[in-house]
This record gives structure tokens, C-alpha cells and sequence, in this order.
């Protein structure tokens, strides 16, 4: 049977599958590329700037998202992407003063689960 015939005969089921089958190859890649992205030595523990939201750091650095957020008293749920240069600007303190207390949350964490 060939393609053509199966558009005739099945077309809503031959499009479906054709979008089950997009799917699935987006979320591959995009699989594939965070892999890639943090497999890479280079993104790991790097030094805390303003651009980076809430959940980057903690990646980058291997502790929970609410170690963070406790230490800052913020809902990292509460924005899409929480940056530290929004926490500092609501919270009126500068963004190495933020990034001084998630160093501090981060180092209590570890130190607490022996990493």
C-alpha cells in the first residue's frame, strides 16, 4: 500500500500520525540538545550574573530550585523566568548581593547533605 493510497482511504488517521510523529521528533531534539547543553563541564557551577533565572542556577550548580528560593524568600513558581536581576530589583538589594546569598544557600545545602 502505497502513501497515496493511505491519504485516500485514512487521511484524518494519516494526520494524525503525521503530528504524533512531529511530536515526537521535537521533543527528541530538544531532548538531545539539553543533554548536550548540560553535559558540558563548562555550564556547570558558573558564576551567578543577572541574566540567569532562578531554575538555571540551580542546575548549573546541582541544588533544588527551593534551596534558592527559601534563601530569597521567593516562589520561583510565581514567574515564568524569575532572574536574579528581578529578585535583586524587588527585593532593592544589587544583584551581587543576591548572588552572594544563593552562594550562601548553596554552600549551607551542600555542606548539610555532604556533597
Amino acid at each position: 500500500m502505497r502513501i497515496v493510497d493511505v491519504w485516500r482511504a485514512h487521511r484524518i488517521l494519516f494526520i494524525g500520525f503525521a503530528l504524533g510523529l512531529a511530536l515526537t521528533g521535537l521533543f527528541l531534539v530538544r531532548t538531545v540538545v539539553f543533554t548536550l547543553y548540560w553535559a558540558d563541564p563548562a555550564h556547570h557551577e558558573q558564576a551567578i550574573e543577572g541574566w540567569m533565572p532562578m531554575r538555571y542556577v540551580a542546575r548549573s550548580w546541582d541544588v533544588p530550585p527551593e534551596v534558592l528560593a527559601d534563601a530569597l524568600d521567593v516562589e520561583i513558581g510565581s514567574k515564568r523566568r524569575l532572574t536574579v536581576a528581578e529578585v535583586a530589583a524587588e527585593s532593592g538589594s544589587s544583584i551581587d548581593e543576591v548572588a552572594e546569598t544563593l552562594y550562601a544557600s548553596i554552600r549551607a545545602y551542600r555542606s548539610s547533605s555532604g556533597d
